[in-house]
């Protein structure tokens, strides 16, 4: 290969990595604009091996900061980094390190109150389906679900939810 356009391409790869967490799929596309397939498949190996290209590490970080920081739900991490070009594996993996440092109750009920910060919670079925449908696209599963809202909203309220009154 090259070893000009090798330099360039660690160039930018350096830039873009300074700037940000990529992972290795996104700076993939990245240098494929500058080049094809061929020439930045050693970049990212030698990226790799300096340590600075984990995509395992990479879907750790990224599901840690939007569930502590930004509320989001196993299910919505999961497909985010999905679109991010992360392995399954390295997904799985890093949810279920989170998962074991994290429970989802803590980021449910933040999120539940984040919600209902400016309306008031749920005073009747249909607010009450309303916050159930922003958990689920927040990414939160029927489990964690069951398990929050019950403690935060009117035991009679919950109980109309589930025989479907």
């Amino acid at each position: 290969m090259d070893t000009d356009l090798y330099s360039v391409l660690m160039k930018k790869a350096g830039g873009l990595l300074a700037r940000r967490a990529y992972s290795r799929g996104e700076l993939r596309d990245k240098l494929a604009k500058i080049a094809g397939p061929a020439a930045v498949e050693p970049v990212l190996d030698r990226l790799q091996q300096l340590n600075l290209l984990n995509d395992a590490e990479y879907a750790y970080n990224f599901a840690l900061c939007r569930i502590q920081q930004k509320g989001w739900g196993p299910a919505k991490v999961h497909g985010s980094l999905l679109r991010r070009q992360v392995a399954p594996e390295a997904i799985e993996g890093a949810l279920a390190r989170v998962h074991s440092e994290l429970s989802d109750e803590p980021a449910l009920e933040a999120c539940v109150r984040n919600y209902c910060g400016s309306k008031g919670m749920p005073v009747d079925l249909k607010d009450l389906r309303r916050l159930v449908s922003h958990l689920h696209r927040r990414g939160f599963g029927e489990d964690s679900i069951q398990t929050v809202l019950p403690r935060m909203v009117s035991a009679r309220l919950w109980q109309r939810f589930e025989t479907g009154e």
